[in-house]
């Protein structure tokens, strides 16, 4: 799907959205009150009595990427989901009737079961039906290229009914119908298989040079389109096979004024409004870690920041002992105190690190910064991995609210590298709102940062 027709079809999930949720309140408003023709005047002040709830909803949905396209999310998931987001609606209602009744009414009975409604209207329009409001006939596609890369795009797209392509043929670049030169052989398997799309390795050796003969297909309905390009739209992360030093240059802009201006005053007003409230709490915590063990609040760690410079990362101390090594001479074993791991469970120990953000050291969103040692390790043994450090690190990252939990191996930190490219090469206001609003669902869910 082209982005437009993209657009579209994410208004349209919405008015389905509301207008179940419309017809949920009748539904529900008619088996509360035995009328099945409220008058206008009923159900606008449901409407308005509700609309909080709706705005809710929306609003998770569009932090469980409900609202994303394409989705990878499977059918049962995307159910799952549904429930969990209710649920979570239906407790907000519950609380919002009690605080603040609407008119004079508290339609509790009414939200009770007009969520059971919507739960089931939702799960017929998301799950079962939305996905075929669009043309049921997708676009053939030919995929020229061998490796894992090529394997995986074929199986993401294959295997996802939200599709709009599908690999109808795989071809690798040695394959005899390029080696004819007029390729009038692979002109014959396109019209016979009715393919309409050519997505290939722009970059290949063997390609290029048949890069010509690609460009007369377009005259006859093909598009070409590059896989690296297709497997960013599908996997929102860039291929690492795709990185070098052209791939910078030619992708990656460092000279956004506008966005870094309106990105930092966001980052101090956020940060010096959260660092606030965060003080409240504070002698709490204080006071909680000297009856724990008598150790030190802080804990710094040294860590890589932008351009490789190195910054010094606040935060409150979890562990036995800090992270200068002190406790190796000792031979003693630093381990996560009784308080840490509470401060960790509740991420209340990495709000210190705001204070980086205050001096400019560190931004709300961009990749994760690695301390000294492991930095080192991995920029030794990743190419090219020292780009992730061509923008300031973030608190969270689009590494962070895309990954379950956090690399331990060379492979996990290669698939987080690919997040933090794209990110490097795509980053906007509008992908760092979606970070922090993604950010919150990974904090609730307590995973992933």
């Amino acid at each position: 799907m082209t982005k437009i027709q993209n657009k579209i079809y994410q208004f349209i999930l919405f008015l389905g959205d509301s207008l179940f949720f419309i017809a949920s309140l009748y539904t529900a408003y008619a088996l509360r009150n035995k009328d099945f023709y409220p008058s206008f005047g009923d159900i606008s002040i449901l409407i308005y009595a509700f609309s909080p709830i709706f705005a809710v909803v929306v609003l998770s949905y569009f932090i469980a990427t409900l609202y994303e396209v394409p989705s990878l999310m499977t059918t049962m998931a995307r159910a799952k989901m549904i429930l969990r987001l209710h649920l979570v609606a239906l407790v907000f209602g519950l609380g919002i009737f009690y605080i603040f009744p609407v008119f004079g009414i508290t339609p509790k009975v009414i939200l009770i079961l007009q969520m059971i409604a919507y739960t089931i209207f939702q799960i017929f329009w998301r799950v079962f039906m939305s996905h075929r409001i669009r043309t049921n006939k997708k676009r053939k596609a030919l995929l020229v290229g061998q490796g894992q890369l090529f394997s995986e795009l074929k199986s993401a797209v294959n295997d996802n009914p939200q599709s709009s392509i599908v690999f109808a043929e795989h071809i690798e670049v040695h394959s005899p119908l390029l080696v004819d030169t007029s390729l009038e052989s692979l002109r014959t398997v396109l019209k016979e298989n009715d393919i309409s799309l050519l997505v290939v390795d722009v970059r290949n050796e063997k390609v290029i040079p048949l890069l010509p003969y690609f460009y007369n297909l377009v005259d006859d309905g093909v598009r070409i389109y590059d896989v690296y390009k297709m497997y960013e739209d599908v996997y929102r992360r860039t291929p690492l096979s795709s990185i070098g030093y052209f791939w910078f240059f030619e992708h990656v802009t460092l000279d956004m004024r506008i966005y870094e201006i309106f990105k930092r005053v966001v980052d101090i007003l956020v940060s010096a409004i959260v660092l606030f409230l965060y003080l409240f709490i504070l002698p709490f915590i204080y006071l909680a870690i000297k009856l724990d063990d008598k150790g030190p609040l802080l804990s710094i760690q040294k860590r890589f920041g932008k351009g490789g410079n190195i910054i010094d990362i606040y935060k409150i101390r979890t562990m036995s002992f800090t992270d200068e090594g002190d406790w190796v001479l000792q031979n003693k074993t630093n381990k996560v105190t009784r308080v840490g791991k509470f401060l960790r469970k509740t991420r209340l120990d990495e709000f210190p690190q705001l204070l980086n953000v205050l001096l400019g050291e560190v931004s709300l969103v961009g990749p994760r910064s690695d301390i000294l040692a492991n930095g080192k390790k991995l920029s030794n043994e990743i190419p090219f991995y020292t780009m992730r450090y061509t923008i300031l690190p973030g608190l969270s990252g689009w590494a962070q609210v895309n990954q379950e939990l956090p690399p331990n191996s060379i492979e996990e930190t290669k698939l987080r590298l690919q997040y933090d490219l794209f990110y490097v090469k795509n980053r906007s206001i509008l992908l760092d709102v979606v970070i922090m609003v993604r950010t919150i669902r990974v904090l609730l869910m307590r995973s992933g940062i």
